[in-house]
């Protein structure tokens, strides 16, 4: 043995078989060792258990006589309740092993003599008390009051003041969109204002009838007009005794212009009737084709609409909206097609599907342009070729504000096509409605239309005699 240990240290296998060896032996001994202060730490746990079971059985025995003297109901629960805490400090004590649990052991049992005083229970009984938890829920009836003070009642009262709403509304302004509303402007702030006002001189002289000329020159009636009625009031202005004698003459010859050259919105008598519609840039052709459209079904038609304006993309996607608000077919084509073929396929499709009515849209072309207005000829012309006699109607559009501008765009409109009605939009906004009277005048034409507002139902029938009275008034 001696000698394997020298030969085992000269060759240094000592340490990789007896060190790991001994070391490993020590480690059995640690473990397998038994832990007598352990054994010690658990039997004196055990000790306290008892110690502290008995402590308990001692109050317990101290409170039995108390509880003897109450009745049965409060000692069933006193002792349900005693039952509890025995179990609880059964569990809990040993997971608190530390010996000042002793004192404080004693003192809950003593919170448990607090409520001996359960003797009052029977005095003040809390079940009666619990009766007084119904009276809690006679609170929420307390919601009776709620209604009392409640804002519900006061918000119905709240909404009242739409009552207020509607004299403030423009609904009630709808049906006083009339002729003689459109012409506020034109009374208040146009040549109107002026000549009422000249009227009312009682004395016809030389100065009366020089301002009476200057006022109806600006009055947006044309050079031609102006000078036809200034001839009719120097050949009877004998018979004038006062200004309002003169306004009287005015108002009569103007009457009998307009009521002579009257006609009312044409009826559709075939299937489809064509409505060719031309006007300058911004005059507002597209817009009255949409409401065009509207009135039609509202008689029971069937319209059908052509973006013929090609040019102007925004044109076409317009009169979309408009189809759709009416519910009624457009007929379009890609940006830059040729207008002449838009509307040429559109009179087809219309006789195809029995429609009422064919509204054509044409782009807004300045009336100085001649290639522009050889285009519209030719959109006449094809238009014939597909359906003989038609376009049955060429409505002219013109914006009130032009003035006398728009007079010249009627007359060179009606020189490249046959213009035979007239719509006039935004009379609301102008204060230059006697180009109504210079327009009737010189050409001849009827006015279909007049826009007295941006509601679709303002687009209202022309009345002589109406557009008169209102002027006049």
């Amino acid at each position: 043995m001696q000698v394997w240990i020298e030969e085992s240290l000269k060759n240094g296998e000592l340490f990789f078989y007896i060190v790991p060896a001994v070391l490993l032996l020590l480690l059995l001994i640690v473990i397998f060792w038994p832990d007598k202060k352990k054994e010690k730490k658990e039997e004196t746990e055990e000790d306290e258990i008892d110690k502290l079971i008995k402590a308990d059985k001692k109050l317990k025995a101290e409170i039995e006589p108390i509880v003897e003297n109450t009745e049965e109901p409060p000692f069933k629960e006193a002792g349900a309740e005693i039952q509890l805490f025995e179990e609880q400090d059964v569990q809990t004590f040993p997971e608190t092993s530390q010996k000042p649990i002793e004192p404080e052991q004693p003192a809950e049992p003593e919170k448990t003599e607090e409520p001996a005083p359960v003797e009052t229970s029977p005095e003040t009984s809390p079940e009666p008390e619990k009766p007084a938890e119904p009276e809690k829920t006679e609170e929420p009836e307390s919601v009776e009051t709620s209604p009392e003070t409640s804002p519900e009642p006061e918000k119905p009262a709240e909404p009242a003041p739409v009552e207020m709403s509607p004299e403030t509304s423009p609904e009630p302004e709808q049906p006083a969109a009339t002729i003689k509303s459109g012409l506020e402007k034109t009374k208040k702030g146009g040549f109107m204002s002026r000549l009422l006002g000249l009227f009312r001189n009682s004395v016809v002289d030389d100065d009366l009838i020089e301002e009476l000329e200057e006022i109806l020159y600006t009055a947006d009636m044309g050079v031609a007009t102006v000078s036809w009625l200034m001839d009719l009031v120097n050949k009877n202005r004998s018979k004038f005794s006062s200004g309002d004698d003169v306004k009287q003459f005015l108002k009569e010859q103007i009457r009998e212009v307009l009521v002579a050259n009257h006609k009312p919105f044409p009826e559709i008598t075939e299937k489809p009737t064509v409505f060719l519609m031309v006007g300058v840039n911004g005059a507002g052709k597209t817009t009255t084709i949409g409401k065009l459209a509207h009135k039609f079904i509202a008689q029971g038609k069937i319209p059908m609409l052509a973006a013929g304006d090609t040019f102007r993309a925004a044109a076409v996607e317009q009169l979309k909206v408009w189809g759709e608000r009416n519910n009624c077919t457009v007929i379009s084509d890609k940006d830059g097609a040729d207008p002449a073929s838009v509307a040429f396929n559109a009179v087809n499709s219309a006789i195809s599907k029995d429609v009422d009515v064919l509204l054509v849209d044409t782009a807004g072309r300045l009336q100085n342009r001649v290639n522009l207005m050889e285009e519209l000829i030719k959109i006449n012309r094809v238009i014939g070729k597909a359906k003989p006699g038609a376009p049955h109607e060429t409505i002219i559009v013109i914006d009130a504000n032009n003035g006398q501008n728009a007079l010249t765009q009627a007359k060179q409109f009606s020189e490249a096509v046959k213009v035979t009605g007239i719509i006039i939009t935004k009379l609301d906004g102008s204060a230059k409605g006697g180009v109504i009277i210079g327009i009737s005048k010189e050409l001849g034409l009827p006015v279909y239309l007049v826009g007295v507002g941006e509601k679709i139902e303002d687009l209202r029938p022309f009345d002589p005699n109406e557009f008169v009275e209102a002027l006049f008034e």
